[in-house]
């Protein structure tokens, strides 16, 4: 059975980041300026190659002078890039594929709950609407039904129901309680 937890404890469970969360503003600041410089990183060698092709005249005049090499590297990384951009692509879009067939013809068709624990909790919830409210027949068929104080539900009336139903293993199979 899954053991049932709380906010906090999984929090402390999981990755926690203040990025996302509400304030932490210098925080926020700080992490997205070196982001910005990673990803500069990452473009300016690419721009430093290309701009003597993209403007000759220009580099002729800073005497920026272009080699075969670079264009021979220029072009393999268009061609690798190429290559590994379209393969990625057809990747992901099979593995979206993939995961939607599978959350579609089996996820939805398998239960993802304990069905007899739902069986005995709706025969124990049924069991307590009888007692205090009439009979399920009574219940759906009279057009007005004031309910008395002493019938109102407590807060947490059902969480304390299941307790002592699946606890106290009160609730027999035939759906009537143990006395």
């Amino acid at each position: 059975m899954k053991k049932n937890i709380s906010r906090e404890e999984a929090k402390k469970s999981l990755v926690y980041d203040p990025y996302f969360e509400k304030g932490h503003y210098g925080s926020k600041i700080f992490q997205t300026i070196i982001a910005l410089l990673g990803w500069c990183g990452v473009i300016i060698p690419f721009l430093w190659i290309i701009f003597p092709f993209v403007f000759p005249n220009r580099a002729r005049f800073d005497h920026i002078i272009i080699y075969r090499e670079e264009k021979s590297t220029l072009l393999f990384l268009f061609i690798f890039l190429s290559i590994s951009f379209i393969f990625l692509s057809i990747l992901y879009i099979i593995l979206t594929f993939w995961n939607n067939y599978r959350f579609k013809h089996f996820l939805q068709k398998e239960k993802q709950y304990d069905a007899e624990r739902v069986d005995v909790r709706r025969k124990l919830i049924n069991q307590a609407y009888d007692e205090r409210f009439g009979t399920k027949d009574f219940r759906h068929n009279v057009c007005f039904y004031s309910v008395k104080e002493e019938q109102n539900l407590e807060t947490d009336f059902v969480k304390k129901l299941y307790q002592k139903g699946e606890n106290n293993d009160q609730f027999c199979s035939n759906g009537k309680w143990h006395c």
